[in-house]
């Protein structure tokens, strides 16, 4: 039986996992990070109301710790919109719309920067997987976000990429009108930077790590699909 721990944030988005703990080949269950004593399979960062705030939380009550001690263990991590933004590495919030920092440096375990922005994306999303052993199967679930990620420049070794892509997005349904891109200014370290804000624009969705440690994507209810399920298990021993 696979042990599965969900992170508990006091800002996490919508219960989405009953599949999992409905499996009676999966011991699930919602831990505070604090109270983690590990012997997890995965560990999941759920999606977050505000981001920043439970970025923090996280810190301050060890999770960065756990996360690591979990991978050097053998162990998987997935995140989920919120969470999948907190594995990157660096998030940057100039309106303060999701906590009260305006950047803060993500867990570093995928190569990605996440910019927030004024308004939200709403779109029942359909997307095709893009790896493992159900390649080309459909997914769909939920997007609702103000996030916008982009890979970064140091993904790129040579020839070769530090990651894969999960999704190619087949087309999202909008619940809201489509957030308006804009131009917005970043001081990241000091240096200022200018983002195309575009929620909503994305091909491809989401990143796997090219050991599969580590996964994350911006569809909530991904594990409500067969074949994201049989692809994300099968990489375990």
């Amino acid at each position: 039986m696979r042990k599965l721990v969900i992170f508990e944030l006091p800002f996490r988005g919508r219960d989405e996992f009953l599949p999992l703990a409905g499996n009676p080949c999966f011991d699930v269950k919602w831990v505070k990070p604090q109270n983690y004593s590990g012997g997890a399979d995965v560990i999941i960062l759920p999606g977050s109301g505000r981001t920043m705030s439970d970025l923090v939380y996280l810190r301050e009550n060890g999770g960065d710790r756990l996360i690591r001690e979990h991978l050097a263990g053998g162990g998987t991590v997935v995140g989920i919109c919120g969470g999948y933004q907190m594995l990157g590495e660096r998030l940057c919030d100039p309106i303060l719309k999701q906590g009260e920092h305006t950047e803060l440096p993500g867990f570093g375990l995928l190569p990605m920067q996440t910019t927030f922005g004024p308004s939200m994306m709403h779109s029942h999303t359909t997307a095709r997987l893009s790896l493992g052993t159900c390649e080309g199967s459909t997914v769909e679930g939920v997007e609702v976000r103000s996030g916008y990620s982009e890979v970064t420049p140091s993904s790129v070794s040579g020839e070769h990429f530090s990651h894969l892509s999960l999704n190619t997005i087949v087309k999202r349904d909008f619940q809201k009108p489509k957030p308006e891109g804009e131009l917005i200014c970043l001081s990241v370290s000091g240096v200022e930077q200018l983002v195309d804000w575009k929620p909503g624009d994305e091909k491809l969705d989401g990143l796997v790590s090219r050991d599969r440690k580590v996964w994350g994507t911006y569809i909530h209810l991904i594990f409500h699909n067969p074949a994201f399920c049989q692809t994300f298990f099968a990489t375990m021993p």
